[in-house]
């Protein structure tokens, strides 16, 4: 005899328990490894392909252009590569194009279809923008009465992610491209943009050559890399997108674990006896320890293999999904095989050390003792002598007398809320960041018009104001400094009521929280062009949740950039200007802003679904598993309430209702659950992003979990109510149960 003949036959009797175990472990390893791969295809893309076209280090633009020769001089002096690039905006059939000729040394773009430029009159346009606009090679297009042929579509690596402004989160592939034009066709366009893209070969040098083109030709605004996010995008999302599910899989398993050890304590108890007779055999506490480990183990083995078998199709899924963030270019799904590894050693380590210790300290019962049968049942006391409802009294009663399956139950129930509850709340936060903070991006205006120069008279009207972006000390973030007039319609009041003093530094409530800063506090800053540090005393808060500001007067800022104070480079207004397109560099509306939301909101709500359908799986799994249970220990009281006549209804009413008092309190736990996992979520992310969306708690959110929660009840209690009905009446009452 040895101990793997009961194995077939104690699956056959929890099938449950290893279905919904091997499902949940399935679920979180493919979430594991899906989001890793993603994150990695992502990564392994931007980083091979940014390296094959060259992608620039920075970009700059300054008020006196750099000659051929100064830019060899500079390349020479500072080890880097320089090169000018000119650009226009224009117009077509209701969308934005912005128009380049080809790079030599940096910033190369990728032939997708068609041919490159191969002579005056043609043009490429980016992949996304031409299919969205039903532009084919070959097409032709008018561009300020000048007829252009498509020879290729194309993707630009500087505008991996189509973002007009870098002030967008959303990119616009139908509403905004790129066209590359060879040089004679673009300089025909009139004044172009010019900007300057830099490859650095010695990054030592680096501020010495930034203090040298600022102190000669005037720079006006310096961008990293790292602070442009049409190329750093990409890394973002893919970071989030591993934290985002990484948070999923400690949840999920702390469902399994809890079934686990209920499971195997429970096996241990039901085969006492046989466990005796094995010890009294010879089999040691070791052996016995080690096979019933088995049992514990098989849906971490089981849900390996189904969560591996379904994270490729998944992984490639998503990143079909993510990819989509860009401009089209061909990409491989990379699976690392490191973490998938992990992924699937995860499971194993953690519900092998769970059933060890469970088993370890169920097992301690001597031999003598377990044949005996002395394992006693636990006896309840509740409600002696009590004239309540027999069902009441029988419900609480088995609560009470399975207290690791009840507390399983609430466990499994509290997680799947947190799920439905997580979902809701997110989805409740972005219509409060619509609708409460999105009118606080323009400080209280309609209009924003930003001005590729320095301007000093304002004959449009609205507020004329500094709008710089400078560099904080304490971790290199970036954040923009506003100098505004004495007389505005811009800032008027602090967070707590008080106007003002003219000349004062106040940081909005997003800066506050992200740097630590209190009223009274000092704060340290550079400018990103000439690195020159300032600091200053914050006087006041001003509440605003989703930008990144410092308020001051414009002689302050002025000041800090070299500046006269009767220089401006924004235009805030609360009324629509005319101002001629060819001095904007960017033109938004509080609309725009809107939109960009709406679409954040739209693209987040595919993950808040799979939370709901998550959170409607477990408790679909949970209920059917532990109403199982309670069918399977009950089934002697099933026959005998059988025998004295009792309908079948009657049966469920008293055999499955006992969860009626159970998956309240789990959801009583799991909604604030859900909104503190929320809250830590969205302060997380707001560290980075330095937008606060708040978190309003509607009951209407809750009402709703609610329901999701009772429909997945229902359901659960209506599969197990099948198993009661297998209940064999006679076999349940010919043996006591042991």
């Amino acid at each position: 005899m040895t101990l793997q003949r009961k194995i077939t036959r104690s699956i056959k009797r929890n099938l449950s328990f290893y279905l919904t175990g091997s499902i949940l472990t399935a679920i979180t390893v493919m979430l594991l490894i899906g989001a890793f791969s993603v994150s990695k295809s992502l990564y392994h893309w931007a980083d091979v392909y940014y390296e094959e076209t060259k992608i620039e280090d920075g970009s700059f633009q300054t008020q006196t252009a750099i000659s051929e020769d100064e830019l060899k001089a500079l390349e020479n002096t500072y080890d880097l590569t320089l090169e000018k690039q000119e650009y226009v905006d224009r117009t077509y059939q209701d969308t934005r194009l912005r128009l380049f000729a080809p790079t030599e040394k940096m910033d190369y773009y990728t032939v997708l279809e068609g041919q490159d430029l191969a002579k005056s009159g043609e043009i490429l346009l980016t992949y996304r923008y031409a299919k969205a606009n039903d532009i084919a090679v070959g097409d032709t297009i008018e561009l300020d009465q000048k007829q252009f042929t498509v020879c290729g579509l194309i993707m630009k690596s500087d505008y991996a992610v189509m973002l007009y402004e870098l002030t967008e989160n959303v990119p616009d592939k139908a509403g905004f491209g790129i066209g590359i034009l060879s040089r004679e066709d673009l300089e025909t366009f009139g004044k172009r943009t010019e900007q300057y893209s830099v490859r650095y070969g010695n990054r030592e040098m680096e501020k010495a050559f930034r203090t040298e083109i600022y102190e000669k030709y005037g720079t006006q605004e310096y961008l990293e890399r790292e602070s442009n996010s049409r190329i750093s995008m990409i890394y973002s999302e893919a970071d989030d997108l591993v934290a985002e599910f990484s948070l999923y899989a400690p949840i999920i398993m702390i469902i399994v674990v809890a079934v686990i050890a209920m499971v195997l304590m429970r096996m241990v108890k039901r085969e006492g006896k046989t466990i005796g007779t094995l010890m009294a055999l010879g089999f040691r506490k070791g052996e016995l320890v080690r096979h019933y480990m088995v049992y514990g183990m098989i849906p971490a083995v089981v849900g390996d293999i189904l969560g591996v078998s379904g994270s490729i199709p998944f992984a490639r899924l998503f990143c079909e999904f993510y990819f989509q963030l860009m401009e089209y270019t061909p990409y491989k799904v990379v699976i690392p095989w490191n973490y998938v590894c992990i992924a699937v050693l995860f499971p194993i380590v953690v519900y092998g050390l769970v059933s060890f210790l469970v088993l370890n300290g169920a097992l301690k019962t001597d031999a003598v003792a377990l044949l005996k049968g002395l394992q006693k049942e636990k006896r309840v006391r509740v409600f002696r002598n009590s004239h309540a409802n027999i069902r009441l009294l029988y419900n609480v009663r088995a609560v009470l007398m399975n207290a690791s399956r009840s507390m399983t139950l609430v466990i499994g129930i509290a997680v799947a809320t947190l799920c439905i509850v997580l979902g809701g709340s997110f989805q409740d936060a972005w219509n409060n960041l619509l609708k409460e903070k999105v009118p606080l991006v323009m400080l209280g205006g309609q209009y924003e018009y930003g001005f590729k120069n320095y301007q000093t008279e304002n004959p449009y009207g609205g507020d004329a104001v500094f709008d710089v972006s400078f560099g904080a000390s304490v971790d290199d973030s970036r954040f923009n400094l506003i100098g505004y007039d004495k007389d505005n319609d811009i800032f008027h009041e602090t967070a707590d009521g008080s106007a003002p003093v003219y000349g004062e530094y106040y940081m909005t409530s997003s800066a506050a929280k992200t740097y630590g800063i209190e009223p009274g506090d000092e704060f340290t800053f550079y400018n990103t062009v000439t690195m020159q540090e300032t600091r200053v005393i914050i006087s006041g808060i001003v509440q605003n949740d989703v930008l990144q500001l410092i308020l001051t007067s414009k002689e302050n800022v002025a000041e800090a950039l070299g500046r006269s104070p009767e220089e401006y480079n924004v235009i805030i207004s609360k009324e629509k200007l005319d101002i001629p397109a060819e001095l904007l560099q960017k033109n938004a509306s509080l609309e725009d802003y809107e939109t960009q939301v709406r679409t954040l909101s739209a693209t987040s709500g595919i993950v808040l679904q799979i939370l709901k359908v998550l959170g409607v799986v477990i408790c679909l799994l949970m209920i059917n598993l532990m109403s199982g249970m309670i069918v399977e220990e009950s089934s002697r009281n099933i026959s005998m309430l059988e025998v004295l006549g009792y309908r079948d209804k009657e049966v469920r009413q008293f055999v499955l209702t006992a969860n009626h008092l159970l998956v309240p309190i789990g959801f009583l736990i799991g909604v604030p659950l859900g909104y503190l996992t929320a809250y830590s979520m969205m302060t997380s992310a707001a560290k980075s992003s330095g937008m606060y969306m708040g978190l309003p708690v509607k009951p209407v959110t809750i009402l709703v979990s609610l329901g999701i929660v009772a429909v997945a009840y229902v359901l659960g209690l209506c599969l197990a109510g099948r198993k009661l009905k297998k209940v064999d009446m006679v076999e349940s009452l010919k043996c006591p149960l042991e």
